[in-house]
């Protein structure tokens, strides 16, 4: 078409490579000549051809966020015939396939082509060796337990520097925190994280004096490896850690390559005082509280001034100033330029370290959606730790913002391969499964997900709904309501989860009288104006408007007050909510609009649909059927949240549903069949 090479949104590798330029997308006899010839040439062995690696600098830092739409496809003409997508497809795998083949085992970084057959797909990975170890968290022995922060830290410092070694599987610290004083045996943990190997160890501080312990056993013999103590001064904590690591590699019959050895050496700092603060910032990191920032900062910035040349602390609070603006809680230049004043002295001062390269990528990610700068950072982490699951998922959450499904699905597998019992990698390869329409996936993982960690609410309630979605199923779902009223543990919060089952499965009757126990409350003043604005919807679909809008009036005096201090896409559709309520058109619009400003789909792959459907269903909502059925129309084609039963039962679509359009688009089975 009539892109060109400079505007293209290809990757880099294609660029590289060929360019073929085919008027109006039209493919030439000759051109067709030429696949069939290249299809029927006998085999060749591929040349290696060697490729400059990425410079550690980054060639430059960006002080405005790219533009909007960098990394997207280039846009298809209409019109194009299916015999001539075929042939390019064919094209375009077949000198993919001779390209990968020279450059292995460096993963493939291009756009993958959807399977034109939906299937529940096995990736091919690895195999992983038997060279798989679980650090355990360490025991705090102090007499002080509120240095349980610095045995965390020495833990964690010890699993990175392991995690450093290219022939180990370091099982990471997320899946292992749940065994923190477990009684369970070394065999059944082994078995459960899928390793060979169990470390742990003990930390007792004492003044300037520590002692740090730690035994290495084979889980299936029981067989102590390697145990050892260490008695010494508080400064040298970074020589013990180096020491545990080598070995343990030794132990393990491990080689340290040059560059391995000199990262597991490597000091942090000189200064036990900034350590230490930046260890307590690592806790809170660690905890799953990113959005702590009035600790999170201090902490961070007294490691830097203690040491100015702390690279990891500058990189971290890089981290953290950039996901406070992605996050929308202060979204302002001056935070960028904090942002970008970290990283960048992180990066002058270690740019190999592996928590600068990690943390350039959470810049480039968080602070200007700049995708593709951040997955070259990536990628440089999986390049060089094969075996670092977190390197994998941060890949998969870039491709999935990107829209490049069959990349994040292969990231994704590979990180759950690699750490099986990783709540976070499990439930966002269901979530992508299911958005992906892939549903026995999804429910498979939910099932794993659910089994690995009973008390997890959040995947128990996921995978009833997967039925309801793939089949319209409401049984699973009622049985779950069930089982949560006869357990003690969560018989108060029944009807809450009747709520939400009920909005989704179309219990309006469930949703109005949860919606009615919550306003009892808000007397108090305790219910946020959100959870008002959900009641008043509520109440306003039952066809109570009068005391529907005497909530919908609280909800927009609080509502465009929060919204002003920290501007949120799902927040803008709860106000726009309760202005559809109160009967005005223009603001509810206006809302929608700030919505789509803040995630649109242009930017993000991901969330973008969702927002597309919630601005759907305003439009619906305030007779613009036109319109919401044909957004409707195209995100039932869209990986994302639309859904054919949802939408058919939902109350929240009550507007369209009995219109003939509408149900005509529900009752095509194109509209729920996998969308890869």
């Amino acid at each position: 078409d009539e892109t060109t090479e400079t505007d293209a949104a290809v990757p880099e590798e294609f660029m590289r490579y060929q360019w073929t330029r085919l008027a109006g997308g039209e493919p030439t006899p000759e051109f067709v000549a030429q696949v069939k010839r290249l299809l029927e040439a006998p085999k060749k062995p591929a040349l290696k051809t060697e490729h400059p690696k990425p410079p550690t600098l980054p060639p430059h830092f960006k002080s405005t966020p790219p533009q909007v739409g960098s990394g997207e496809p280039a846009r298809q003409k209409k019109g194009l015939p299916g015999w001539a997508i075929g042939a390019l497809v064919a094209v375009v795998v077949g000198l993919g396939v001779a390209v990968f083949s020279s450059r292995q085992p460096a993963p493939d970084p291009r756009p993958q082509t959807p399977d034109p057959k939906p299937a529940l797909v096995t990736i091919p990975v690895a195999p992983i060796n038997d060279k798989s170890i679980a650090v355990l968290p360490f025991e705090n022995r102090s007499e002080d337990k509120a240095n349980a922060y610095f045995t965390d830290g020495i833990h964690e410092d010890i699993l990175t520097n392991l995690a450093l070694i290219r022939e180990l599987r370091v099982v990471s610290r997320t899946s292992v925190m749940q065994y923190r004083a477990t009684t369970k045996p070394m065999k059944q943990i082994a078995q459960e994280l899928g390793v060979t190997y169990i470390l742990e160890g003990s930390v007792r501080r004492s003044g300037n004096k520590v002692r740090v312990t730690g035994q290495l056993i084979h889980a299936a013999t029981d067989e102590h490896l390697w145990a050892q103590s260490y008695d010494r001064d508080l400064t040298d904590v970074f020589a013990i850690q180096s020491e545990v690591s080598r070995q343990i590699a030794g132990a393990l019959k491990t080689a340290l390559s040059p560059e391995e050895k000199k990262l597991i050496e490597h000091r942090p700092t000189e200064n036990l005082a900034a350590y230490e603060s930046y260890t307590k910032a690592r806790q809170i990191l660690s905890s799953g509280n990113q959005r702590n920032f009035d600790q999170l900062v201090p902490l961070l910035t007294t490691a830097t001034l203690l040491d100015p040349k702390f690279a990891q602390a500058w990189a971290e609070l890089g981290s953290v100033y950039a996901r406070r603006y992605f996050d929308h809680w202060e979204r302002t230049p001056e935070v960028l330029a904090k942002a970008k004043l970290a990283i960048e002295q992180a990066v002058a001062l270690s740019p190999d370290d592996p928590t600068v390269i990690s943390k350039l990528g959470d810049y480039y990610y968080y602070g200007f959606r700049d995708y593709p700068s951040a997955a070259a950072q990536y990628r440089k982490l999986t390049d060089q730790y094969p075996n670092f699951a977190p390197g994998f998922a941060s890949l998969a959450f870039i491709h999935r913002r990107q829209g490049r499904w069959g990349d994040a699905m292969t990231e994704l597998r590979r990180a759950v391969q690699l750490e099986p019992r990783n709540a976070r990698y499990l439930n966002a390869l269901a979530e992508t499964a299911a958005a992906l329409r892939l549903y026995d996936e999804a429910e498979a993982t939910y099932r794993q997900l659910a089994a690995h960690d009973p008390e997890n609410i959040q995947a128990r309630v996921a995978r009833v709904l997967v039925p309801f979605y793939a089949r319209g199923s409401k049984a699973e779902a009622k049985e779950l309501i069930e089982q949560f009223r006869q357990d003690p543990k969560y018989a108060a919060r029944a009807n809450q989860f009747e709520a939400r089952i009920g909005n989704l499965m179309g219990d309006l009757a469930a949703v109005v009288r949860f919606s009615r126990e919550v306003m009892a409350k808000a007397a108090g003043k305790s219910v946020p104006w959100r959870n008002l604005s959900d009641c008043a919807w509520n109440l306003w679909l039952n066809g109570d408007v009068e005391e529907a809008r005497t909530w919908a009036r609280q909800v927009v005096a609080e509502g465009r007050a929060s919204l002003e201090k920290e501007p949120d896409h799902r927040a803008w559709f709860q106000l726009a909510q309760a202005y559809v309520v109160l009967g005005d058109q223009a603001e509810a619009l206006r809302c929608t609009q700030a919505a789509r400003g803040l995630a649109s789909e242009a930017a993000d792959k991901w969330d973008g649909p969702g927002v597309s459907l919630q601005e759907a269903l305003i439009l619906a909502a305030l007779g613009e059927k036109d319109r919401a059925l044909a957004e409707v129309a195209r995100l039932l084609r869209t990986p994302g949240k639309a859904n054919v039963h949802e939408l058919r039962h939902n109350v929240d679509w009550h507007p369209l549903q009995g219109d003939p359009r509408f149900e005509a688009l529900l009752n095509d089975p194109k509209n729920n069949e996998p969308l890869f």
